[in-house]
């Protein structure tokens, strides 16, 4: 059994457990020297061991390394700054979880606990239907247990909780016409679907209808007839006959017009029915559970901080922590190119086994990817990236950045473009 001091500083069990006397410590990284196999050893923390980060209340494990683990990539920092969060974590911080995946990251961010806290919803009962703009706020430190005072008194402790949590539930109490559901989430978070690209317009499609080679050259024809009509019947005034030269380009000109109106016109309506089927084909229904029901809803509507249920079958629209489950194995292909099956592992299981060493790292994997397809098992787990900000989302975004043709197709275009002409050089060879 370790010792108290050991337990307060960094508890990995369920916090919501009710015998939860014994838990493990959270284990230290020792980058001094290394021990006989040349890897690093990992230590428990204990009150008779003060790091340099006992006053800042965390264990030494974090103090090294946690301003790393979570610290923004270089185009993240809009992730990092988001105006009056009610949560204790922002959508930069939460993405380290899966990019790449980091259990690591997940001792950062608090464990399972700590992701509970910090986005004020519970494992068993979810989001609150009744949710809408969230009063007061949680932090950092007391989502993840990293409170300046680390030798609490139990009961002291005990008291902490309840005001932490009693902050969590706490929300405005505001008619429901009045507010929006879910208010700050959606504002903070985002929500499960992706910004829709902006559409081409008419004019656009026409334009890019009148870049076609045969409708060029017709339009330098009409241009050159109408030319040649005009003067023929305004530049002669004593020429005998009907002046009609102008109508031969006039009426090409129309010709160009009309193809490329109704061009233009047929992909409009073409770009306007991909929409729609694209919007009818990601919208399904999934299950979650708010207020301790379960219930099914559109999977645009699926929020972090919920916690959805998985069965198998299912392909997860969103990232998440696997709070529970049994036998959940995942294809993970769309997402990493992987074919091999993934077998998930439940959060505090994961956590326990890479502190204690028991399992190889590689082989802990909590963590669900959106896209994933659920080969077999069922369980539930927590959200905690939706829309753009999953790991779907941020593929699906990426694609729709146009990178231009790549030097092979460049080249791929110039032959196909000179493919016509070698055979009549050769046939004109030939016939001499």
């Amino acid at each position: 059994m370790l010792t108290h001091g050991a337990i307060e500083q960094a508890p990995l069990s369920d916090p919501l457990q009710p015998d939860n006397e014994e838990t493990l410590a959270v284990p230290t990284k020792t980058y001094g020297p290394s021990s006989s196999s040349g890897s690093p050893s990992r230590t428990t923390t204990s009150p008779n061991h003060e790091s340099s980060s006992a006053g800042m209340g965390h264990p030494s494990w974090l103090s090294q390394d946690h301003a790393d683990v979570l610290r923004p990539a270089p185009g993240e920092e809009d992730l990092y700054n988001v105006a009056n969060n009610p949560f204790a974590f922002c959508p930069g911080q939460l993405s380290k979880l899966l990019n790449p995946k980091s259990i690591p990251a997940l001792l950062a961010l608090g464990g399972l606990s700590g992701l509970e806290k910090g986005l004020r919803t519970d494992k068993r009962s979810g989001l609150s239907t009744d949710e809408t703009r969230l009063s007061g706020s949680i932090t950092f430190e007391e989502a993840t247990g990293t409170a300046s005072d680390h030798r609490k008194r139990p009961e002291d402790a005990e008291k902490t909780d309840e005001d932490t949590a009693g902050r969590m539930a706490s929300r405005i109490q505001v008619p429901a016409q009045m507010e929006p559901r879910f208010a700050d989430r959606k504002r903070v978070f985002g929500q499960n679907r992706l910004p829709e690209r902006k559409p081409k317009s008419f004019l656009q499609l026409a334009w890019m209808a009148l870049q076609d080679k045969v409708l060029i050259l017709l339009s330098i024809a009409a241009a050159v007839s109408l030319a040649l009509g005009l003067y023929e019947t305004f530049g002669q005034p004593n020429q005998d006959g009907a002046k009609v030269g102008w109508i031969e380009g006039v009426a090409i000109i129309l010709a160009v017009l009309i193809v490329v109106v109704v061009g233009a016109l047929n992909d409009w309506q073409k770009e306007r029915q991909f929409r729609k089927l694209n919007r009818k084909k990601e919208d399904r229904l999934v299950k979650v559970v708010r207020s301790a029901q379960p219930v099914k809803l559109s999977v645009h509507n699926v929020l972090v901080g919920d916690v959805m249920l998985l069965e198998q079958g299912d392909i997860l629209p969103v990232d998440g922590v696997l709070i529970d489950g049994q036998s959940v194995s995942c294809d993970e292909a769309s997402a990493t190119g992987e074919s091999d099956l993934v077998r998930k592992t439940p959060a505090i299981a994961a956590l326990q086994s890479w502190a204690s060493q028991d399992i190889n790292p590689k082989k802990l994997d909590p963590f669900l990817l959106s896209g994933a397809k659920v080969l077999d098992g069922v369980g539930s787990f927590v959200v905690t990236a939706v829309g753009p900000y999953s790991t779907h989302g941020r593929t699906m975004m990426a694609l729709r950045d146009d990178p231009g043709l790549t030097p092979l197709q460049a080249k791929l275009s110039i032959m196909a473009g000179e493919l016509p002409n070698p055979p009549h050089a050769s046939c004109g060879r030939c016939s001499l």
